[in-house]
Formats: structure tokens, C-alpha cells, sequence
């Protein structure tokens, strides 16, 4: 087989991602995602194994490892520059496996274009990652200190205390791939994790799903994994004792055995090549209802220091080892393996159908191979007859969605009501916890203002696209001023910041004041916002 080596990084367009291959140019194609502030180095270690059976292309996110600094703000827009990147490669089929941010990138891709993954891997992620607000407060941070605060405290976010004092010049490798990160793009990154939910999603993932989390990871730990096997329905569990947020950097062996695995055995190929180069077209949209998931079987006791291999809904304890769900073949070096077709080599092997060391685990779907296809079929309606079209009126369509159909509910006469919008923009500007404290507050006398104000200052008038939302916190900050609400003025100083305002622009609006708001006006506005400014700036020690 020729192998091709890219020892030079391919530069990203405008739409497209800075990106790098290896191995085998007619080999099964593998993506490997980095998480946010890392570049594709994260993952040289498992690289000389990987290329065995795979030709594999990793990317940057924008303005990381050199990239150009292009920010993307949702991981929507990233997935779609990593399809436009694969679609200039000529690649259409493939396995991926991603890394924190790069891990919500693959599962936006097992979503959005399910037709072009073959599995998924899905490491030190979650379907949702903390909160919005704590990300656009790393926004604001970055924006007035630059990188160095998240640069210091990067080793103890990604690394157990144990590795950092062993290996010092890991942890300043570390140090440095995020100072020398473009922080706009930075900030682009964390405003689209704060925006990233998929929790009512996971049940449409439909790809074989690994999910791999270190055990003393603080940041996506192992309560976030098991809720991605809840939640997805073909996904198992594997949890690295000793390892915290960047696994495959900590515990580089195990995690390339678990891919290696995983990827060998949990491949859906859709065509006669397996090297993801044939040109694929989306199948057809199609109603479906999602199976119940089944109920998970007990947990086994296995040997201490064992990387954990679990079925949906599986809560074993971090150091134990199992693996659950018919068919299963991941696992890692002396795991306890359960279920049909799970084989390991000197494992123990346990249930019906057990594969001996070097068999082919039944069920397993090499690359390359051609699985049953799935024919899907029409909903009937009441009555046993297929649906020709939804038929108008409540009546109608409440029968339909009993029946599983996709039905569009009839559209309200007029406007569309801006109040969704509007609390949307309002929490994304203000921030999850100031809204919920105001809705929650509010009572059968207050009820009415919380409405009216997020349906029509925030649904109508901070949604519309005539000023950017740096300019209508600038004029917010100057019409509170005048109006002495100082109050306000406090939250809406901490909006700015979110909105991209920086100190120092905050302080030109405030001098403005000052001439046309009058000096008692001002003197008092640079004293709330001076305290809001440095509560909101101040890395934390």
C-alpha cells in the first residue's frame, strides 16, 4: 500500500479547516476532532497505530496550531467547514472521533449528516457542556486579559496533578498550544459551546457511538458520558482509570486500544468501498419513531485498573471493567467482556455465542463490509392506509402524531409571536442565571412586565438586524445613564462585556455621558460599572 505523509499543515479557506493526513491514501478514512484551546498534535501518539488500518485527517479548529484566525461561533458552523474541507479531499464516507468541542462537532455530524459517518467516538464530551454563562464569562475574560489566564490553568483542567508533576514538558507543551491560540478565535469557540444543547437530540443518533471518558476527568466527567449512553441508542461506555480531560494525551495506549477496537468492529459501511471515497447520496427523510431503550444488564466486579466498557444506562463504578450489549466487541487489554460476541485476549469470556481469542466477533462489521440495509416504511394513518397528506385542523393532526406521522401544526394568522426569540435573545445578552432569577420572581402582579418586556423589547426590538449587539449595548448603556437606573446599568454593563464590548469601550460610552448626560450622571454610572467590570474580569486565582 503507498502511504502519503502531509508533514506541512494545509491551509484553511474561508469555509474550510486547516487540516492534516496520514496513512494509506486508499485505507478507510478516520477523522480525529481536538478539543478547544489544543491543536491535531493531541493526538500524535495514537497516530503509528492508527495508520495501520486507516488514513487519517485531523484538523484545527480556526485561529488554533496556526490556523487563520476565521472565528466560528456555533459547533453547527464548524461541523459544516469540516464537511467543506472533507468535500475538497474527495471524502464522503467516514469513521470520526473527536475530543471535548471536537466530540460536540461529531455528534452535530451524527445529527446532521448521519448518511456520511460510518462510528462515531465520542471523547471527554457531553451533550451539553456546563452552562452558557460560565463560557461567555471565559469570553469575557479572554477578550480583556487575552489567553494567559486560560493558559496557566489549562494543566489542571486536562491533566491528573500526578502526570502534570511527572511530566513537566507535557504540561508546558500544554501551556503553550493555548497561548499561542488566536483569542478571538477562542472566544468564538466558547460561545459556541455555550449555545451547544443536544440533549433532546441523542436519540436520533443512529451510528455505532463509543463513548470514552477519563475517570478523574472534572471537566466532561463520567456523569456527562453515561448520560450520552442513555441517551444514544447503539453507544457504549468506556471510562480510563488514571486519565482527566485530554485522555488521549494521559493515557495514550488505552485510548488508541479502545479506538482501535472500536472502530475494527463498529463500522457501518454503505457501499462497495470501504475507503469512504465513493460518492454517497443522503437518504431519503423518513417519519420514525425511536425503539424503547432495553434495560441494562448488572454491572460485573473486574480487576482493579481496568478501562470500563458499559451498554446504555450502565453506572458501574470507574474502576471496574465490563462490557454490556449483544454483539459488543470494544475492549481494552484485560477487561472482563459480557455478552454475546465479546472476546478478548486472555479475558474472561461469558453468555452464548462467546468468541474465542482471534475469531471474528459475530455481528462485527469490518470495513468494507456491506450490512442489511434498512427499508423504511410508510406510517399508516387511522384506518390502516398510508398518509397521502396531513389533513387540516387540530382534530386531524393529534390523530396523525398518534399514528407517528410528521405533521405541520397549522401557522397562526399574522406575525409569528416573537416571545421564543425574544427569551432566547434575552438569555444569550443577560445570561441563564439573571433571566431564571427574574422568572422565577415573578408573580400574578409581576407576571404581565416579564412578558411583555422579553416579547417586545427583546423579541422585538434586540432581535432585529439593524444595529449589532455591540452597538445596542452601547446605546442601552447611554439611555440608562441618562435615566439614572443604575440598577440596570449594573447587568447591562455585565451584557456589554458578553456582547463584546470591551472595558475600554465601556469607558469611552461613559465619558460620552458625561457631556451630554451631565458629570453627576456619569461620576455615578463609572462607579457601578467599574465594580461590574472588575467582578467580570478578574481571572479567578
Amino acid at each position: 500500500m503507498s502511504q502519503t505523509q502531509t508533514t506541512e499543515p494545509q491551509p484553511a479557506g474561508p469555509l474550510t479547516l486547516q487540516y492534516r493526513s496520514d496513512g494509506p491514501d486508499e485505507a478507510p478514512v478516520l477523522i480525529l476532532g481536538p478539543s478547544l484551546g489544543t491543536t491535531w498534535h493531541m493526538w500524535d501518539r495514537q497516530i503509528p497505530e492508527l495508520v495501520r488500518q486507516w488514513r487519517v485527517v485531523r484538523f484545527d479548529l480556526p485561529g488554533h496550531g496556526g490556523a487563520p484566525a476565521q472565528p466560528a461561533t456555533s459547533v453547527a458552523e464548524l461541523t459544516d467547514r469540516l464537511l467543506a474541507t472533507l468535500d475538497e479531499l474527495g471524502v464522503q464516507r467516514f469513521g470520526y472521533a473527536g475530543c471535548s468541542i471536537g466530540g460536540a462537532i461529531g455528534t452535530d455530524l451524527a445529527l446532521r449528516a448521519p448518511h456520511r459517518l460510518a462510528s462515531l467516538a465520542l471523547i471527554a464530551s457531553s451533550p451539553r457542556f456546563g452552562t452558557a454563562d460560565e463560557f461567555r464569562q471565559r469570553g469575557v475574560i479572554v477578550r480583556t486579559n487575552g489567553l494567559d489566564p486560560m493558559a496557566r490553568t489549562a494543566p489542571e483542567r486536562w491533566f491528573t496533578p500526578g502526570f502534570a508533576a511527572a511530566q513537566p514538558a507535557i504540561v508546558e507543551w500544554a501551556v503553550q498550544m493555548v497561548r499561542t491560540t488566536d483569542a478571538a478565535s477562542y472566544v468564538g469557540a466558547c460561545e459556541a459551546l455555550a449555545s451547544f444543547d443536544v440533549r433532546a437530540d441523542l436519540g436520533r443518533v443512529g451510528v455505532p457511538t463509543l463513548v470514552l471518558v477519563g475517570s478523574e476527568d472534572r471537566v466532561t466527567g463520567p456523569a456527562e458520558a453515561r448520560h450520552l449512553v442513555a441517551g444514544i441508542p447503539d453507544a457504549r461506555l468506556a471510562v480510563v482509570p488514571g486519565a482527566s480531560h485530554l485522555a488521549p494525551v494521559e493515557q495514550p495506549a488505552a485510548v488508541t486500544d479502545l479506538l482501535v477496537r472500536h472502530f475494527s468492529t463498529s463500522w457501518q459501511a454503505v457501499s462497495d468501498s470501504s475507503t469512504g471515497l465513493a460518492a454517497l447520496a443522503a437518504p431519503p427523510v423518513v417519519p420514525a419513531l425511536a425503539a424503547p431503550a432495553a434495560p441494562a444488564p448488572a454491572a460485573h466486579a473486574a480487576p482493579p485498573g481496568a478501562a470500563v466498557l458499559a451498554g446504555p444506562g450502565d453506572t458501574a463504578a470507574p474502576h471496574a471493567a465490563a462490557l454490556h450489549a449483544p454483539g459488543a466487541a470494544a475492549h481494552a487489554p484485560g477487561a472482563v467482556l459480557h455478552g454475546p460476541g465479546a472476546h478478548a485476549p486472555g479475558a474472561a469470556l461469558h453468555g452464548p455465542g462467546a468468541v474465542p481469542p482471534g475469531a471474528a466477533p459475530a455481528g462485527a462489521v469490518p470495513p468494507g463490509a456491506v450490512p442489511a440495509g434498512t427499508v423504511p416504511v410508510p406510517v399508516p394513518a387511522p384506518g390502516g392506509a398510508p398518509h397521502a397528506a396531513a389533513a387540516p385542523g387540530a382534530a386531524q393532526a393529534a390523530a396523525a402524531r398518534t399514528a407517528g406521522a410528521l405533521v405541520a401544526e397549522p401557522a397562526a394568522a399574522g406575525r409569528p409571536d416573537p416571545y421564543d426569540a425574544g427569551m432566547k435573545v434575552r438569555r444569550e445578552v443577560l445570561g441563564d442565571a439573571h433571566v431564571d432569577r427574574a422568572m422565577a420572581a415573578a408573580d400574578d402582579f409581576s407576571g404581565d412586565f416579564q412578558e411583555l418586556i422579553t416579547r417586545y423589547a427583546w423579541g422585538e426590538v434586540w432581535t432585529r438586524e439593524g444595529l449589532d449587539r455591540r452597538t445596542r449595548s452601547a446605546v442601552t448603556l447611554t439611555a440608562l445613564v441618562a435615566g439614572g437606573h443604575l440598577d440596570e446599568l449594573a447587568f447591562h454593563t455585565r451584557a456589554a462585556l458578553r456582547n463584546g464590548l470591551s472595558p475600554a469601550e465601556i469607558k469611552e460610552v461613559l465619558l460620552q455621558t458625561a457631556v451630554y448626560c451631565g458629570v453627576p450622571a456619569a461620576n455615578s454610572a463609572f462607579r457601578v460599572a467599574r465594580r461590574v467590570i472588575l467582578e467580570e474580569t478578574t481571572p479567578e486565582a
